[in-house]
């Protein structure tokens, strides 16, 4: 016969390993001493066994029901297991047999105290003749803050409410309106979760009640935005309460919300952008999950469970998801109004502060711009790769705006084509032709200027070379800025002679006087007597 060693190491540890077992009064001899039961007792409770030291004490208790210590080394046993109730009742057993025991009176009190019934902890301390002890200086400043807390919070003075309720509570910690009292001031304070840890406090004190668990799990779940809290405080309201309808409903819808959130992050994970944010928005019939959260929290609010001055956690997340989505999908007239509230809700959103960067580029406020893209790299240094090329792109068209705009000169968009641009030369050559600008008022000085800058405008933009080291924010006009220029160091040509101005007539024909087509080239110099020659037809 084989055997398996490994089996049989495990069935000797099984056999031979102390097994620790409460002991039951049958098992303890009729006739074992009152004295050796209190032994028995007192060594089971120093060796952490106090279920059994109960044991012995009630078997002493029962065949000496008089004696007021054995009665009272019980009831201390209860309290050091947290049984405040059955300790209170065998130091009043204790009491009743000797009225003056000090100790049963003591440790009364201090329950009393924790309770926050103060005549009765004094009225205790008083007998025992203990009203010099430093906890009897405490209870009386216990007892009169959670006056002064009381009155706060009539009158609506939050902040004294939670101090009060506070020294208060430093005594009698398991005082159950003391612990709402200090939770509501705090959620009008907008202490959220210092209200929360009340509230679990208050649970504690009273397990049964559901309205507590409500508060805390939609106030965690929609406010908070801490899901998992959520919902693990409901299943806890299930487990004191398995027939709470309420608590089964929110539950339900919890699981349901968290779910759906997953969802929305996998699509976002997989850059399924348009997926993802049909979830979020209204789409035909579905009113989607901003909307949907909206009037559920509504509905908390209203019932109660979440306070009016309670953030948006989860609303504010959702709808900071839908200004991101619609910004990767480069819809920024979708982005808007998301964007604009995520950063209503939350100066430092990301997304938010994106959008807020772009906005203002676009009207130019290229300082602002580089103000909002410096908070977002602040607070979102993992975020570099999204926000330094906007940064830089401000930088650039900052240093731009204070040069000569080639863009604005030909009226054209940043990122016109080359057609677009051309189209543009042609119109503004046309419309600001010394020959035609004097017909219309305008001094041919004014106009010969104008057209020096359309042409320059014209070298820079029609050049890809040019026009990339312009987008950089270098200017290949400005002399501070390159050597050699695509001008030879001036748009304008300084020569010995004077300044010499070029204008290239562009493709498709020209404006004033030239007709040609073809790229036909003009130019118009100045020559040291002042009067100005312009080859190719164009004559003044």
């Amino acid at each position: 016969m084989i055997t398996r060693l490994p089996w049989l190491a495990l069935g000797a540890s099984v056999l031979y390993s102390p097994i620790v077992l409460s002991i039951s009064p049958a098992d303890i001899p009729s006739d074992t001493p009152i004295s050796s039961l209190v032994s028995s007792a007192k060594a089971n409770l120093a060796a952490g066994n106090a279920n059994d030291a109960l044991t012995y004490y009630d078997i002493a208790i029962s065949r000496d029901p008089r004696n007021y210590l054995t009665i009272f080394q019980r009831g201390a046993t209860y309290l050091s297991l947290g049984n405040n109730g059955k300790a209170t009742q065998d130091f009043d057993k204790a009491l009743q047999i000797r009225p003056d025991f000090e100790g049963a009176l003591l440790q009364r009190a201090k329950i009393k105290s924790r309770n926050a019934d103060w005549a009765g902890a004094k009225e205790d301390y008083q007998k025992a003749k203990k009203t010099d002890t430093a906890e009897y200086a405490q209870l009386e400043e216990a007892s009169g803050a959670a006056i002064l807390a009381a009155d706060a919070e009539r009158a609506s003075d939050w902040e004294n409410c939670v101090g009060h309720a506070g020294t208060a509570i430093l005594v009698a910690g398991t005082s159950l309106d003391l612990r709402r009292r200090r939770a509501r001031c705090r959620l009008e304070r907008g202490e959220v979760l210092e209200a929360m840890s009340d509230l679990q406090h208050s649970i504690q004190l009273a397990p049964s009640s559901v309205e507590p668990h409500m508060n805390v799990a939609s106030t965690m779940f929609y406010a908070v935005n801490d899901r998992e809290k959520g919902i693990e405080q409901m299943k806890k309201c299930l487990r004191s309460d398995p027939d709470s309808k309420a608590c089964s409903k929110l539950l339900r819808r919890e699981k349901q919300l968290n779910k759906a959130l997953a969802r929305i992050e996998q699509l976002r994970s997989k850059g399924q952008f348009n997926s993802a944010v049909k979830l979020l928005v209204k789409t035909g019939e579905d009113p989607g999950l901003i909307e949907e959260v909206k009037e559920e929290v509504q509905e908390a609010k209203n019932a109660g469970y979440i306070h009016p001055k309670s953030p948006n956690g989860l609303l504010d997340s959702l709808v900071e998801m839908a200004c991101d989505f619609y910004l990767e999908m480069n819809n920024r007239k979708k982005a808007t109004p998301f964007c604009i509230e995520s950063l209503n809700q939350n100066s430092q959103s990301l997304p938010g502060l994106l959008h807020q960067a772009e906005s203002l580029l676009e009207t130019e406020d290229y300082e602002a711009a580089i103000s909002s893209l410096n908070s977002a790299k602040e607070h979102h240094p993992s975020a570099s790769q999204r926000i330094q090329p906007l940064l830089q792109k401000a930088h650039t068209l900052l240093k731009r705006s204070k040069t000569k705009d080639y863009y604005k000169v030909l009226n054209v968009a940043n990122d016109a084509d080359e057609l677009a641009i051309k189209r543009a030369y042609r119109r503004m050559t046309k419309q600001h032709h010394p020959d035609k600008a004097v017909t219309q008022g305008i001094e041919r000085e004014q106009a010969q200027k104008k057209m020096a800058e359309i042409n320059e405008a014209y070298e820079v933009l029609s050049d890809p070379e040019l026009r990339a080291r312009f987008d950089r924010g270098d200017d290949p006009n400005n002399p501070e800025q390159q050597q050699g220029g695509p001008f030879h160091g001036s748009p304008f040509g300084q020569g010995a002679g004077g300044q010499q101005f070029f204008f290239r007539q562009g493709p498709g024909g020209g404006g004033g006087g030239g007709g040609g087509g073809g790229g036909a080239q003009f130019k118009f110099q100045q020559q040291g007597g002042g009067g100005f020659q312009f080859p190719g037809g164009f004559g003044f």
